[in-house]
Protein backbone atom coordinates (compact mmCIF):
# COMPACT_ATOMS: atom_id res chain seq x y z
CA UNK A 1 0.00 0.00 0.00
CA UNK A 2 2.86 2.32 0.72
CA UNK A 3 4.86 2.03 -1.99
CA UNK A 4 7.08 4.03 -3.55
CA UNK A 5 5.18 4.45 -6.91
CA UNK A 6 1.93 4.99 -4.36
CA UNK A 7 3.89 7.65 -2.39
CA UNK A 8 4.60 9.45 -5.88
CA UNK A 9 1.00 9.44 -6.91
CA UNK A 10 -0.47 10.63 -3.98
CA UNK A 11 2.63 13.25 -3.78
CA UNK A 12 1.59 14.23 -7.67
CA UNK A 13 -2.02 14.45 -6.50
CA UNK A 14 -1.60 16.59 -3.68
CA UNK A 15 0.78 19.04 -5.34
CA UNK A 16 -1.39 19.92 -8.05
CA UNK A 17 -4.62 19.93 -5.58
CA UNK A 18 -2.29 22.29 -3.31
CA UNK A 19 -1.35 25.08 -5.98
CA UNK A 20 -4.94 26.34 -6.93
CA UNK A 21 -5.99 26.75 -3.30
CA UNK A 22 -2.94 29.43 -3.25
CA UNK A 23 -4.17 30.96 -6.32
CA UNK A 24 -7.99 31.14 -5.72
CA UNK A 25 -7.68 32.32 -2.29
CA UNK A 26 -6.94 35.21 -0.56
CA UNK A 27 -3.47 35.75 1.58
CA UNK A 28 -3.33 36.29 4.91
CA UNK A 29 -2.51 39.40 6.80
CA UNK A 30 0.69 41.09 6.55
CA UNK A 31 1.81 38.91 2.98
CA UNK A 32 1.42 39.68 -0.60
CA UNK A 33 -0.52 38.36 -3.15
CA UNK A 34 3.18 37.72 -4.71
CA UNK A 35 4.17 36.25 -1.69
CA UNK A 36 1.18 34.41 -1.31
CA UNK A 37 1.66 32.73 -4.64
CA UNK A 38 5.43 32.17 -3.86
CA UNK A 39 4.20 29.79 -0.98
CA UNK A 40 2.21 27.99 -2.78
CA UNK A 41 4.88 27.14 -5.71
CA UNK A 42 7.07 26.60 -2.84
CA UNK A 43 4.84 24.21 -1.06
CA UNK A 44 3.76 22.46 -4.42
CA UNK A 45 7.89 21.84 -5.00
CA UNK A 46 8.39 20.53 -1.89
CA UNK A 47 5.90 18.41 -1.81
CA UNK A 48 6.99 16.82 -4.87
CA UNK A 49 10.27 16.86 -4.03
CA UNK A 50 9.54 14.75 -0.42
CA UNK A 51 6.93 11.92 -2.30
CA UNK A 52 9.74 12.18 -5.56
CA UNK A 53 6.32 12.75 -7.94
CA UNK A 54 8.44 13.49 -10.71
CA UNK A 55 12.44 13.23 -10.96
CA UNK A 56 13.65 15.82 -8.17
CA UNK A 57 15.94 17.14 -10.89
CA UNK A 58 13.15 18.38 -12.80
CA UNK A 59 10.92 19.76 -10.08
CA UNK A 60 14.03 22.04 -9.81
CA UNK A 61 12.93 23.79 -13.06
CA UNK A 62 9.17 24.83 -11.55
CA UNK A 63 10.68 28.34 -10.90
CA UNK A 64 11.14 28.44 -14.54
CA UNK A 65 7.54 28.02 -15.66
CA UNK A 66 5.61 29.26 -12.73
CA UNK A 67 7.34 32.42 -11.51
CA UNK A 68 6.65 33.91 -14.73
CA UNK A 69 3.39 33.07 -15.32
CA UNK A 70 2.43 34.62 -11.67
CA UNK A 71 4.45 37.49 -12.08
CA UNK A 72 6.95 36.62 -9.63
CA UNK A 73 9.88 37.13 -11.90
CA UNK A 74 10.93 38.16 -15.41
CA UNK A 75 11.92 34.75 -17.03
CA UNK A 76 15.21 36.28 -17.67
CA UNK A 77 16.04 37.45 -14.09
CA UNK A 78 14.94 33.78 -12.93
CA UNK A 79 17.03 31.79 -14.90
CA UNK A 80 20.24 34.07 -14.33
CA UNK A 81 19.61 31.61 -10.69
CA UNK A 82 20.20 28.59 -12.83
CA UNK A 83 23.93 30.18 -14.36
CA UNK A 84 24.77 31.44 -10.85
CA UNK A 85 28.49 31.17 -10.72
CA UNK A 86 27.97 28.73 -7.75
CA UNK A 87 26.07 26.49 -10.28
CA UNK A 88 29.10 26.84 -12.40
CA UNK A 89 31.79 26.11 -9.78
CA UNK A 90 29.50 22.87 -9.45
CA UNK A 91 29.97 22.64 -13.05
CA UNK A 92 34.06 22.40 -13.00
CA UNK A 93 34.01 20.39 -9.84
CA UNK A 94 31.71 17.32 -11.69
CA UNK A 95 34.26 17.44 -14.94
CA UNK A 96 37.47 17.47 -12.63
CA UNK A 97 36.12 14.50 -10.81
CA UNK A 98 34.37 13.17 -14.13
CA UNK A 99 38.09 12.73 -15.55
CA UNK A 100 39.42 11.18 -12.13
CA UNK A 101 36.80 8.31 -12.68
CA UNK A 102 37.68 7.89 -16.63
CA UNK A 103 41.43 7.36 -16.28
CA UNK A 104 41.50 5.62 -12.43
CA UNK A 105 43.14 8.06 -10.42
CA UNK A 106 40.60 7.93 -7.50
CA UNK A 107 40.89 3.84 -7.68
CA UNK A 108 44.77 4.65 -7.30
CA UNK A 109 43.93 6.65 -4.50
CA UNK A 110 41.76 4.76 -2.76
CA UNK A 111 43.98 1.38 -2.80
CA UNK A 112 47.13 3.57 -2.38
CA UNK A 113 45.66 4.53 1.21
CA UNK A 114 44.28 1.15 2.42
CA UNK A 115 47.78 -0.59 1.38
CA UNK A 116 49.32 1.78 4.52
CA UNK A 117 46.22 1.47 7.23
CA UNK A 118 46.44 -2.40 8.18
CA UNK A 119 45.24 -5.72 7.82
CA UNK A 120 43.13 -6.33 10.46
CA UNK A 121 39.64 -5.86 9.71
CA UNK A 122 38.92 -3.17 12.27
CA UNK A 123 41.68 -1.09 10.31
CA UNK A 124 40.59 -1.81 6.87
CA UNK A 125 37.38 -0.45 7.87
CA UNK A 126 39.13 2.58 8.91
CA UNK A 127 41.15 2.93 5.37
CA UNK A 128 37.98 2.27 3.04
CA UNK A 129 36.63 5.37 5.57
CA UNK A 130 39.27 7.71 5.31
CA UNK A 131 40.39 7.26 1.37
CA UNK A 132 36.22 7.40 0.46
CA UNK A 133 36.16 10.50 2.46
CA UNK A 134 39.32 12.09 1.04
CA UNK A 135 37.80 10.79 -2.36
CA UNK A 136 34.10 12.55 -1.88
CA UNK A 137 35.90 15.80 -0.50
CA UNK A 138 36.48 16.29 -4.33
CA UNK A 139 34.18 13.46 -6.19
CA UNK A 140 30.70 13.21 -5.63
CA UNK A 141 29.60 10.93 -2.70
CA UNK A 142 27.60 8.97 -4.91
CA UNK A 143 30.45 8.04 -7.66
CA UNK A 144 32.94 7.92 -4.12
CA UNK A 145 30.19 5.16 -2.65
CA UNK A 146 29.79 3.13 -5.98
CA UNK A 147 33.59 3.35 -6.97
CA UNK A 148 34.83 1.76 -3.48
CA UNK A 149 31.89 -0.97 -3.34
CA UNK A 150 33.52 -3.17 -4.90
CA UNK A 151 36.84 -3.11 -3.71
CA UNK A 152 34.59 -3.47 -0.34
CA UNK A 153 32.82 -6.61 -1.46
CA UNK A 154 35.78 -8.41 -3.11
CA UNK A 155 37.65 -7.59 0.35
CA UNK A 156 34.40 -8.59 2.34
CA UNK A 157 34.69 -12.14 -0.05
CA UNK A 158 38.48 -13.14 0.95
CA UNK A 159 37.45 -12.64 4.47
CA UNK A 160 34.83 -14.38 4.86
CA UNK A 161 36.54 -17.73 2.96
CA UNK A 162 39.76 -16.97 5.04
CA UNK A 163 38.17 -17.52 8.65
CA UNK A 164 34.66 -19.38 7.34
CA UNK A 165 32.92 -16.48 8.93
CA UNK A 166 29.73 -15.06 7.67
CA UNK A 167 29.88 -12.31 5.45
CA UNK A 168 27.67 -10.10 7.49
CA UNK A 169 30.59 -9.98 10.37
CA UNK A 170 32.53 -7.85 7.57
CA UNK A 171 30.00 -6.57 5.23
CA UNK A 172 27.76 -4.88 7.48
CA UNK A 173 30.10 -2.59 9.43
CA UNK A 174 32.13 -1.79 6.03
CA UNK A 175 29.51 -0.85 4.07
CA UNK A 176 27.83 1.26 6.36
CA UNK A 177 31.56 2.58 6.94
CA UNK A 178 31.79 3.74 3.34
CA UNK A 179 28.33 5.21 2.66
CA UNK A 180 28.61 7.17 6.42
CA UNK A 181 32.20 8.36 5.57
CA UNK A 182 31.03 9.25 2.03
CA UNK A 183 28.80 11.55 3.43
CA UNK A 184 30.74 12.98 5.81
CA UNK A 185 33.61 13.49 3.33
CA UNK A 186 31.58 15.56 0.91
CA UNK A 187 30.04 17.63 3.51
CA UNK A 188 33.77 19.06 4.23
CA UNK A 189 34.44 21.13 1.10
CA UNK A 190 31.88 23.51 -1.02
CA UNK A 191 31.97 21.12 -3.59
CA UNK A 192 31.56 17.82 -1.98
CA UNK A 193 28.01 17.73 -2.25
CA UNK A 194 25.28 20.01 -3.66
CA UNK A 195 23.60 21.10 -0.26
CA UNK A 196 26.95 22.93 0.22
CA UNK A 197 26.47 24.93 -3.01
CA UNK A 198 22.99 25.16 -2.59
CA UNK A 199 23.46 27.58 0.70
CA UNK A 200 26.41 29.13 -0.83
CA UNK A 201 24.37 30.26 -3.59
CA UNK A 202 21.16 30.93 -1.54
CA UNK A 203 23.33 33.25 0.38
CA UNK A 204 25.25 34.68 -2.79
CA UNK A 205 22.16 35.67 -4.77
CA UNK A 206 19.24 36.57 -1.99
CA UNK A 207 21.99 38.33 0.50
CA UNK A 208 25.28 39.37 -1.91
CA UNK A 209 27.32 37.50 1.00
CA UNK A 210 30.00 35.19 -0.37
CA UNK A 211 31.36 31.98 1.34
CA UNK A 212 34.58 30.83 -0.01
CA UNK A 213 35.92 27.40 -0.82
CA UNK A 214 38.07 27.91 2.61
CA UNK A 215 35.70 29.39 4.76
CA UNK A 216 33.82 26.49 3.76
CA UNK A 217 36.90 24.33 4.39
CA UNK A 218 37.71 25.25 7.85
CA UNK A 219 34.42 24.71 8.96
CA UNK A 220 33.39 21.29 7.52
CA UNK A 221 36.78 20.02 7.61
CA UNK A 222 37.31 19.88 11.86
CA UNK A 223 33.54 18.85 11.69
CA UNK A 224 34.94 15.60 9.58
CA UNK A 225 38.10 15.18 11.54
CA UNK A 226 35.37 14.96 14.41
CA UNK A 227 32.92 12.88 12.95
CA UNK A 228 35.23 9.94 10.95
CA UNK A 229 36.90 8.63 14.30
CA UNK A 230 33.80 8.61 16.39
CA UNK A 231 31.52 7.05 14.03
CA UNK A 232 34.69 4.23 13.34
CA UNK A 233 34.33 3.58 16.75
CA UNK A 234 30.43 3.58 17.16
CA UNK A 235 30.43 0.71 13.97
CA UNK A 236 33.55 -1.18 15.44
CA UNK A 237 32.97 -1.23 18.47
CA UNK A 238 29.55 -0.55 20.31
CA UNK A 239 27.08 -0.76 17.07
CA UNK A 240 29.21 -3.97 15.75
CA UNK A 241 32.21 -6.16 16.92
CA UNK A 242 35.02 -5.73 14.41
CA UNK A 243 37.75 -8.30 14.69
CA UNK A 244 41.50 -6.70 15.08
CA UNK A 245 43.31 -9.47 14.43
CA UNK A 246 45.48 -9.28 11.40
CA UNK A 247 44.91 -10.77 8.24
CA UNK A 248 47.06 -11.83 5.79
CA UNK A 249 44.50 -12.54 2.91
CA UNK A 250 43.51 -9.09 2.93
CA UNK A 251 46.88 -7.79 2.88
CA UNK A 252 47.68 -10.03 0.06
CA UNK A 253 44.15 -9.08 -2.01
CA UNK A 254 45.08 -5.16 -1.58
CA UNK A 255 48.49 -6.24 -3.13
CA UNK A 256 46.87 -7.84 -6.05
CA UNK A 257 44.49 -5.02 -6.83
CA UNK A 258 47.42 -2.69 -6.99
CA UNK A 259 49.24 -4.72 -9.13
CA UNK A 260 46.28 -4.72 -11.56
CA UNK A 261 45.80 -1.30 -11.67
CA UNK A 262 49.62 -1.10 -12.87
CA UNK A 263 51.51 1.95 -13.40
CA UNK A 264 49.92 5.22 -13.35
CA UNK A 265 49.07 6.41 -16.92
CA UNK A 266 50.05 9.49 -18.48
CA UNK A 267 46.65 10.71 -18.29
CA UNK A 268 46.25 9.58 -14.55
CA UNK A 269 49.74 12.17 -13.95
CA UNK A 270 48.13 15.10 -15.80
CA UNK A 271 44.66 14.69 -14.07
CA UNK A 272 46.43 14.98 -10.82
CA UNK A 273 48.36 17.36 -11.76
CA UNK A 274 45.85 19.86 -12.33
CA UNK A 275 43.30 18.16 -9.50
CA UNK A 276 46.07 19.10 -7.20
CA UNK A 277 46.79 22.69 -8.68
CA UNK A 278 42.75 23.16 -8.65
CA UNK A 279 42.80 22.73 -4.81
CA UNK A 280 45.97 24.46 -4.47
CA UNK A 281 44.64 27.56 -6.19
CA UNK A 282 41.17 27.25 -4.18
CA UNK A 283 42.60 26.99 -1.17
CA UNK A 284 45.31 29.91 -1.39
CA UNK A 285 42.87 31.99 -3.48
CA UNK A 286 42.67 34.94 -1.28
CA UNK A 287 46.95 34.93 -0.53
CA UNK A 288 47.38 34.86 -4.58
CA UNK A 289 44.99 37.99 -5.11
CA UNK A 290 46.80 40.17 -2.21
CA UNK A 291 50.05 38.89 -3.39
CA UNK A 292 49.58 39.07 -7.48
CA UNK A 293 46.44 41.76 -7.32
CA UNK A 294 44.24 39.72 -8.98
CA UNK A 295 40.79 38.96 -9.32
CA UNK A 296 40.71 34.90 -8.58
CA UNK A 297 36.96 33.69 -7.64
CA UNK A 298 36.17 29.84 -7.09
CA UNK A 299 34.24 29.69 -10.05
CA UNK A 300 36.75 30.94 -12.20
CA UNK A 301 39.40 28.49 -10.73
CA UNK A 302 36.96 25.78 -10.98
CA UNK A 303 36.54 25.71 -14.50
CA UNK A 304 40.07 27.19 -15.42
CA UNK A 305 40.70 23.41 -13.93
CA UNK A 306 37.95 21.91 -16.60
CA UNK A 307 39.70 23.63 -19.39
CA UNK A 308 43.12 22.67 -18.54
CA UNK A 309 41.72 18.99 -19.13
CA UNK A 310 39.95 19.53 -22.43
CA UNK A 311 43.39 21.19 -23.75
CA UNK A 312 46.25 19.62 -22.25
CA UNK A 313 46.95 16.82 -24.89
CA UNK A 314 47.41 12.73 -23.53
CA UNK A 315 48.49 11.12 -26.51
CA UNK A 316 48.01 12.17 -30.83
CA UNK A 317 43.89 12.14 -30.53
CA UNK A 318 43.37 12.36 -26.99
CA UNK A 319 42.91 14.82 -24.29
CA UNK A 320 43.19 14.28 -20.33
CA UNK A 321 38.96 15.12 -20.98
CA UNK A 322 37.04 15.46 -23.72
CA UNK A 323 33.30 16.04 -24.07
CA UNK A 324 32.18 12.01 -24.28
CA UNK A 325 33.53 11.84 -20.43
CA UNK A 326 32.34 15.30 -19.70
CA UNK A 327 28.48 14.32 -20.46
CA UNK A 328 28.83 11.63 -17.97
CA UNK A 329 28.27 14.46 -14.98
CA UNK A 330 24.81 14.81 -13.39
CA UNK A 331 23.61 17.69 -15.17
CA UNK A 332 19.84 17.33 -12.97
CA UNK A 333 22.23 18.23 -9.89
CA UNK A 334 22.88 21.95 -11.88
CA UNK A 335 19.05 22.02 -12.39
CA UNK A 336 18.36 21.14 -8.70
CA UNK A 337 20.49 23.90 -7.25
CA UNK A 338 19.49 26.15 -9.69
CA UNK A 339 15.88 25.82 -8.34
CA UNK A 340 16.86 26.19 -5.10
CA UNK A 341 18.40 29.33 -5.50
CA UNK A 342 15.48 30.59 -7.52
CA UNK A 343 13.13 29.61 -5.42
CA UNK A 344 14.98 32.01 -2.43
CA UNK A 345 15.16 34.73 -4.86
CA UNK A 346 11.61 34.44 -4.60
CA UNK A 347 11.26 34.30 -0.74
CA UNK A 348 13.09 37.14 -0.03
CA UNK A 349 11.97 39.35 -3.29
CA UNK A 350 8.27 38.43 -2.63
CA UNK A 351 7.87 38.84 1.17
CA UNK A 352 7.46 35.62 2.01
CA UNK A 353 10.87 35.52 4.14
CA UNK A 354 10.03 38.69 6.17
CA UNK A 355 6.27 37.36 6.61
CA UNK A 356 7.76 34.11 7.89
CA UNK A 357 10.28 35.65 10.27
CA UNK A 358 7.54 38.06 11.95
CA UNK A 359 6.98 34.45 13.77
CA UNK A 360 10.37 33.88 15.27
CA UNK A 361 9.74 36.63 17.81
CA UNK A 362 8.24 33.22 19.95
CA UNK A 363 11.86 32.07 19.73
CA UNK A 364 13.69 35.26 21.22
CA UNK A 365 14.42 34.38 24.05
CA UNK A 366 16.11 31.03 23.60
CA UNK A 367 19.65 30.19 24.05
CA UNK A 368 21.72 30.46 20.24
CA UNK A 369 23.19 26.91 21.09
CA UNK A 370 19.65 25.32 21.96
CA UNK A 371 18.62 27.01 18.80
CA UNK A 372 21.13 25.63 16.92
CA UNK A 373 20.88 21.93 17.87
CA UNK A 374 17.08 22.22 16.84
CA UNK A 375 18.02 23.25 13.42
CA UNK A 376 20.27 20.37 12.82
CA UNK A 377 18.45 18.21 14.49
CA UNK A 378 15.19 18.43 12.42
CA UNK A 379 17.68 18.93 8.81
CA UNK A 380 19.20 15.45 9.90
CA UNK A 381 15.45 13.80 10.67
CA UNK A 382 13.57 15.16 8.22
CA UNK A 383 16.47 14.60 5.81
CA UNK A 384 16.13 10.77 6.31
CA UNK A 385 12.57 11.24 4.19
CA UNK A 386 13.51 13.59 1.78
CA UNK A 387 16.56 14.34 -0.37
CA UNK A 388 19.13 17.07 1.68
CA UNK A 389 19.35 18.98 -1.36
CA UNK A 390 15.77 19.56 -1.58
CA UNK A 391 16.02 20.09 2.29
CA UNK A 392 18.57 22.71 2.21
CA UNK A 393 16.62 24.32 -0.64
CA UNK A 394 13.20 24.57 1.27
CA UNK A 395 14.40 25.16 4.91
CA UNK A 396 17.71 27.23 4.88
CA UNK A 397 15.56 30.69 3.44
CA UNK A 398 13.64 29.91 5.88
CA UNK A 399 16.35 29.54 8.68
CA UNK A 400 18.13 32.83 7.74
CA UNK A 401 15.13 34.64 7.47
CA UNK A 402 14.12 33.03 11.54
CA UNK A 403 17.69 33.77 12.82
CA UNK A 404 17.29 37.37 10.97
CA UNK A 405 14.32 37.75 13.31
CA UNK A 406 15.41 37.23 16.34
CA UNK A 407 18.59 39.08 15.67
CA UNK A 408 20.97 36.44 15.20
CA UNK A 409 23.78 35.82 12.73
CA UNK A 410 22.12 33.22 9.92
CA UNK A 411 25.38 31.83 9.33
CA UNK A 412 25.09 29.66 12.72
CA UNK A 413 21.79 27.72 11.96
CA UNK A 414 22.37 27.51 8.31
CA UNK A 415 25.90 26.28 7.83
CA UNK A 416 25.35 23.70 10.69
CA UNK A 417 22.15 22.67 9.31
CA UNK A 418 23.38 22.20 5.49
CA UNK A 419 26.50 20.17 7.12
CA UNK A 420 23.96 18.38 8.86
CA UNK A 421 21.57 17.27 5.79
CA UNK A 422 24.70 14.89 4.80
CA UNK A 423 24.47 13.25 8.27
CA UNK A 424 21.12 11.13 7.94
CA UNK A 425 22.58 7.79 8.57
CA UNK A 426 19.80 5.72 9.20
CA UNK A 427 17.46 4.83 5.92
CA UNK A 428 18.57 4.03 2.87
CA UNK A 429 16.21 6.88 1.42
CA UNK A 430 18.37 10.06 3.17
CA UNK A 431 21.71 9.65 1.01
CA UNK A 432 22.73 8.53 -2.34
CA UNK A 433 25.62 6.55 -0.60
CA UNK A 434 23.07 5.09 1.65
CA UNK A 435 20.80 3.99 -1.43
CA UNK A 436 23.97 2.54 -2.46
CA UNK A 437 25.42 0.55 -0.44
CA UNK A 438 21.73 -0.91 0.42
CA UNK A 439 21.81 -1.83 -3.36
CA UNK A 440 24.28 -4.54 -2.63
CA UNK A 441 21.84 -6.52 -0.72
CA UNK A 442 24.22 -7.16 2.03
CA UNK A 443 22.47 -4.88 4.20
CA UNK A 444 18.26 -4.77 5.80
CA UNK A 445 17.27 -1.40 7.16
CA UNK A 446 17.26 -2.85 10.52
CA UNK A 447 20.76 -2.41 10.35
CA UNK A 448 21.32 0.71 9.02
CA UNK A 449 18.32 1.88 11.74
CA UNK A 450 20.37 0.36 14.97
CA UNK A 451 23.53 1.85 13.69
CA UNK A 452 22.17 4.88 11.99
CA UNK A 453 19.80 6.05 14.86
CA UNK A 454 22.99 6.78 17.48
CA UNK A 455 25.05 8.12 14.75
CA UNK A 456 22.67 11.16 14.18
CA UNK A 457 22.18 11.82 17.76
CA UNK A 458 26.21 11.94 17.95
CA UNK A 459 26.20 14.07 14.46
CA UNK A 460 24.23 16.18 16.03
CA UNK A 461 26.03 17.13 18.80
CA UNK A 462 29.49 17.36 17.04
CA UNK A 463 28.05 19.39 14.15
CA UNK A 464 26.23 21.68 16.70
CA UNK A 465 28.90 22.22 19.12
CA UNK A 466 31.93 22.61 16.73
CA UNK A 467 29.55 24.81 14.13
CA UNK A 468 28.66 27.33 17.39
CA UNK A 469 32.58 26.92 18.47
CA UNK A 470 34.49 28.20 14.83
CA UNK A 471 32.28 30.03 12.63
CA UNK A 472 32.45 33.12 15.07
CA UNK A 473 36.64 32.88 14.35
CA UNK A 474 36.23 31.46 10.70
CA UNK A 475 33.31 34.35 9.63
CA UNK A 476 34.84 37.33 12.21
CA UNK A 477 31.38 37.42 13.43
CA UNK A 478 30.14 39.35 16.41
CA UNK A 479 28.09 36.81 18.53
CA UNK A 480 25.77 39.55 19.34
CA UNK A 481 25.24 41.49 16.37
CA UNK A 482 23.29 41.01 13.04
CA UNK A 483 25.73 41.57 10.18
CA UNK A 484 25.19 44.11 7.79
CA UNK A 485 24.39 42.32 5.18
CA UNK A 486 21.25 40.75 6.79
CA UNK A 487 19.81 44.30 7.35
Amino acid sequence: MFSRDNVSLFGLIIGLFILPIFIFSDPPEGLSRIGWLTAGVALLMTIWWVTEAIPIYFTGIIPLILFPIFNIFDLKLITSSYAHPLVLLFLGGFIIASAMEACGLHKRIALNILSLSGTSPSKIIAGFMIATALISMWVSNTASTIMMLPIALSVIAIFSKEINSKDEDLAIPLLLAIAYSASIGGASTLIGTPTNIMLAGILSDSYNYEISFIDWLLIGLPIALFLLPVVWFFLTNISFKVSKITSDALENTIINMKKETGKSSFTEKVVATVFILTAFLWILRKNINEIFNLNLNDTSIGLFGALLLFLIPTGKKTRACDWQIANKIPWGVLLLVGGGIALSRAFNSSGLASWIGSFSYYFSNYDLFILIIFAVGVIIFLTELNSNTATIATFSPILIIFAIGINQNPLFLVIPATIAASCAFMLPIATPPNAVIFGSGKIKISDMVRAGFLLNIISLLIISIVGFVLIPHVFDININALPAWAN
